[in-house]
């Protein structure tokens, strides 16, 4: 069966060490040049239409928030930190973020970027990946097993304090065109937009919401009964639907357009692949 090009969307690194590559050397990946079609694709959609790649497309996001709402279930209510702690673990995403930046985009010199995506490593690290998740180690399992507890007790634990890649996409949205906007005449405080937001912001306290936590969900949109807020892209409104529609439409033509122009596809022959993933344990950038 045909590896499924979608599956560089979970290889961030190697699409950051490609667009370091393409930006200064001036040449494509050609090993999983997906990773980096995909990266831009989350990048503009992020300008456009805030995180919405959180709010709408990322698994981890989706099952973050499936295990929130059975914790509720199970226990009456999620938990709800302290202000001062709150904010301080927020920070952790953005200091997790800014060590990889540091590592790729500074510490990286640009021929160790192009030799890094040509090296057997990386020819086979969708593999290392996979045997990643198959046959977790003890550390591995005890975090997820911190996070799984975490989750139930403190919704979308994982997208609030720990998520690099959503840090990246919401300082992005805070620059980008769409934010959530509220009729303050129109609103009656009753705090509902603020209860469903996915990542704990005080919507009904706002006029705008620019903040780069908000994922462009549109729950507070959809809960609210008095049609209060609304999501506006550069001053148009743009209804949940429409919104939607408009994101799978810019991830879609990236990812045709890649296709069209022949970067999308990995150029890791099968050759290569039965030569190198049998020798992946040995495998060591």
């Amino acid at each position: 069966m045909p590896r499924p090009e979608s599956v560089d969307a979970f290889l961030p690194i190697g699409a950051l060490v490609a667009l370091k590559n393409l930006a200064l050397n001036g040449v494509m990946d050609t090993t999983h040049p997906a990773a980096l079609v995909l990266l831009l694709a989350f990048l503009g959609t992020s300008f456009l239409l805030r995180r919405g790649i959180c709010g709408w497309v990322c698994p981890a996001g989706t099952l973050s928030e499936a295990v929130s709402m059975a914790g509720e279930r199970l226990l009456g209510r999620t938990l709800s930190l302290p202000s001062f702690l709150d904010s301080t673990l927020r920070l952790l995403k953005y200091l997790i973020l800014l060590f990889f930046l540091k590592l790729v985009l500074i510490d990286m010199p640009a021929e160790a970027a192009a030799a890094f995506l040509q090296s057997p490593y990386y020819k086979v690290v969708d593999a290392k990946l996979l045997d990643f998740w198959l046959e977790p180690g003890r550390t591995t399992l005890a975090f997820l097993v911190v996070l799984l507890v975490l989750t139930l007790l403190i919704r979308n634990f994982w997208c609030r304090y720990l998520c690099p890649y959503g840090a990246l996409l919401g300082i992005l949205a805070m620059l980008g065109l769409a934010e959530v906007r509220r009729e303050e005449r129109t609103c009656t405080g009753c705090g509902r937009c603020t209860h469903a937001c996915s990542a704990g912001i005080e919507v009904h306290t706002k006029s705008r919401v620019r903040t780069p936590e908000c994922m462009g969900c549109m729950k507070c949109i959809t809960t609210c009964r008095v049609g209060a807020l609304r999501m506006s892209l550069a001053g148009r409104t743009l209804a949940p639907a429409t919104f939607a529609a408009l994101l799978m439409l810019l991830l879609f033509i990236p990812v045709l357009l890649a296709e069209l122009l022949g970067y999308w596809h990995s150029g890791v022959s099968y050759a290569e692949n039965a030569r190198y993933i049998p020798l992946r344990d040995l495998i060591y950038h």
